[in-house]
């Protein structure tokens, strides 16, 4: 029977998208290491698979699924992760799946100049992270496996419940003192923050794979940059109001970005993302809707970074 197979399935992204459903088609969620808590995703088959082992991907398959690949391994080599997709490639083909669904980052991008972000701008990956990531890309999107329909999405920064996004900041806002906090908000500012509710992520990715028409090797943009609490000191205060924080009452001061554009040169940081749009035009004209919020999302990641600091 066809099946959605979701590949990193131990993944935040996973579990939001697993907890979403049911879907239209049963659910095969593959990782390396199944969870202790798998009872509690319903209508979910659990699969165990090493990805960098092909033949652990023999009986993870069947003719006629639909794949989602949410894997990246953190801390391996850029080779690792090559070999995973070349694997993944392979017994996706041999198995004849439907189609394959690849999770990347809009991050690819780097160091690009361009303001305007679409599918359509020349990638300049600047960290290892990044050029990685879009070596995936070039091998999963090549002509080198056209018996595969595929198509890559690209995230920006993903925020939800087990997000790693806004862990940091969280964290300032409860040890950090009010004045270093001020300083930081009066700072940053309006600074575009680039994120993307963890749904609008998975709604994309089931999107994508119940398409009507090929995927036909396409690239698209999933992200929320015209949301108007998509800036840092929208997202600070919703922070504040999910961590149980007293929101401050003396207005910020209006510093001029330029003094923000500095203070990341001199600590080696680029300021690339600070007039950034990310444009999500393509996935919409695919008739892609959604009714997430940056503001939910951000309320929901700090609510449960709230309880599990309360449980430690």
């Amino acid at each position: 029977m066809t099946s959605i197979v979701i590949l990193g399935a131990s993944s935040f992204i996973a579990k939001a998208l697993i907890n979403a459903g049911p879907y239209q088609l049963p659910i095969k969620a593959v990782a390396r290491i199944i969870p202790v808590d798998q009872e509690c995703y319903k209508k979910v088959e659990w699969l165990q698979a090493d990805l960098l082992n092909p033949l652990s991907l023999d009986k993870v398959f069947a003719e006629g699924d639909l794949v989602i690949n949410l894997v990246y391994m953190q801390g391996s080599t850029s080779d690792q992760n090559q070999q995973v997709v070349e694997n993944l490639i392979q017994a996706c083909i041999k198995s004849k799946v439907a189609r394959l669904v690849h999770c990347s980052t809009a991050l690819v991008v780097g160091a690009t100049t361009v303001s305007d972000i679409s599918e359509s701008t020349p990638c300049l990956p600047l960290t290892d992270y990044e050029v990685t990531k879009y070596e995936l890309e070039k091998f999963i999107l090549s002509d080198s496996h056209n018996a595969l329909d595929v198509a890559v999405l690209r995230p920006t920064a993903v925020v939800g419940v087990g997000s790693k996004n806004l862990v940091k900041l969280s964290g300032q806002l409860i040890n950090s003192s009010r004045i270093t906090n001020y300083f930081r908000s009066s700072l940053f500012g309006n600074r575009p923050m680039h994120l993307v509710p963890v749904q609008m992520v998975y709604e994309a990715l089931i999107h994508l794979i119940f398409l009507p028409n090929p995927l036909s090797k396409q690239v698209y943009i999933v992200a929320a940059d015209l949301d108007a609490d998509n800036n840092f000191n929208k997202v600070e205060k919703l922070l504040r109001e999910a961590l149980g924080i007293k929101q401050r009452k003396v207005p910020l001061i209006p510093f001029p970005q330029f003094f923000l554009r500095l203070l990341l040169r001199l600590l080696g940081r680029k300021d690339f993302s600070l007039s950034r749009n990310y444009r999500t035009d393509k996935l919409q004209s695919t008739g892609f809707q959604t009714a997430s919020s940056v503001g939910s999302a951000v309320m929901s990641f700090g609510t449960n970074f709230k309880n599990s600091k309360l449980k430690d």
